[in-house]
């Protein structure tokens, strides 16, 4: 693999997930795990690696489907009843999260304590450049500053200088907080771009006016910021009943979303966090829902099935660029933009998040019209030919 050049914020990006998210050391074995469309995202974590002297093995992998990726990541990792150190794993993809059950298996093998997974999703440029600005300790802080006032609150208002204006009722209950963090948690994976909470709505109405950018579950290559034009939709009994703005190819992906059984169901409530991320990138990109601001998720929801009873396979997350929230009855709104920190300890019953199963990507870019029964959507594009990814590279 030849290593591409990289600007000082890239190697600033590099070095602040090698030493402040993974927090490696001369014990560490590291593999970097990666598929074709993060082939520049992966030089360039190699090249941090071999700056610190560390050992390391780099392999390809198709995304979602590879039949023989299991024989390829055991054969990269040491015998784990000889080896004293701890293995490192990341994993780097662009639109994808794929291969959780062989992961795991590795990190059973090697155990909770002796094995961390980081696995990244956005792969880019602008991954390493914005997204690691703040480390897990801040914007566990900034997570912590949010969720101790929100889950013990029954209602928060949702308003925006872009014209949003939503009244929520919370059920902290019933429904879980998700606070994704960038903390190693023993036994889980480490997923990133971090900083964001989210939960599920009670019930939630109201018009909000997406002025920041969307990320979807579908491969697309369109640009999804909408300052230029934003999306405005209105909510009623937790539904999306009619949507206005957004240019030709937002306003075909939002409606084929909607379109499809649970499209139009508010499935998350969710608030970035990450203020380290100064600007929406044109990328479908996890990126944009950590900035600042909130975002609501149409479509799959964030909770136990047991607790949401439906299953939908698109998820469509529209962002706002900024947000003030009125909790309950207290007249002073809290502003993302500048969050107080409260010193408060980040609260132990809230999930971080995690993966159960590969996700992401979904269809390989089959967004389709239900009542058509076929592809209608030109923008949304096939993911790069997987065999592309060379274990010899």
């Amino acid at each position: 693999m030849t290593v591409v050049q990289t600007s000082r914020d890239v190697r600033d990006g590099v070095d602040a997930l090698l030493d402040r998210y993974a927090g490696l050391s001369e014990r560490d074995h590291c593999v970097v795990v990666f598929t074709p469309d993060s082939r520049e995202a992966a030089a360039w974590l190699v090249a941090g690696l071999k700056q610190r002297q560390l050992s390391a093995r780099l392999i390809g992998m198709r995304p979602l489907v590879d039949h023989g990726f299991a024989a390829r990541l055991n054969s990269a990792v040491p015998d784990p009843g000889t080896f004293d150190g701890r293995l490192v794993i990341f994993t780097l993809e662009r639109d994808t999260m794929s291969h959780f059950a062989q992961l795991q298996h590795v990190l059973r093998q090697f155990g909770n304590d002796r094995c961390m997974v980081v696995r990244v999703i956005s792969a880019s440029r602008e991954f390493f450049e914005l997204a690691l600005n703040l480390g897990p300790d801040e914007l566990s802080a900034r997570n912590a500053a949010l969720l101790t006032r929100l889950t013990g609150a029954r209602s928060v208002r949702v308003r925006s200088r872009g014209g949003t204006d939503l009244r929520i009722r919370l059920d902290n209950q019933r429904y879980d907080w998700i606070s994704n963090r960038g903390v190693w948690r023993p036994g889980g994976f480490t997923i990133l771009p971090a900083g964001e909470i989210a939960t599920y709505p009670a019930a939630i109405d109201g018009r909000l006016v997406a002025d920041g950018a969307l990320n979807c579950n579908v491969i697309t290559r369109i640009d999804t910021r909408l300052a230029a034009h934003p999306l405005t939709v209105d909510i009623t009994d937790g539904r999306a009943t009619g949507f206005t703005g957004g240019d030709d190819d937002v306003r075909e992906l939002v409606e084929l979303c909607f379109k499809q059984p649970h499209g139009t169901r508010v499935g998350e409530l969710g608030f970035g966090t990450n203020t380290g991320i100064d600007r929406f990138v044109p990328a479908n990109s996890h990126l944009n829902e950590r900035r600042v601001g909130v975002h609501i998720g149409f479509g799959q929801h964030n909770q136990d099935r047991a607790v949401v009873g439906y299953e939908e396979k698109v998820h469509l997350d529209l962002i706002t660029d900024g947000a003030e929230l009125w909790i309950d009855d207290d007249p002073e709104p809290v502003d993302l933009a500048n969050l107080q920190l409260n010193g408060e300890e980040h609260p132990a019953l809230v999930r971080d998040e995690d993966i159960t199963g590969d996700c992401c990507g979904f269809g390989y870019g089959e967004l389709t019209d239900p009542a058509a029964g076929e592809v209608t959507d030109p923008a949304v594009v096939e993911v790069t030919d997987p065999a592309a990814a060379s274990v010899n590279d």
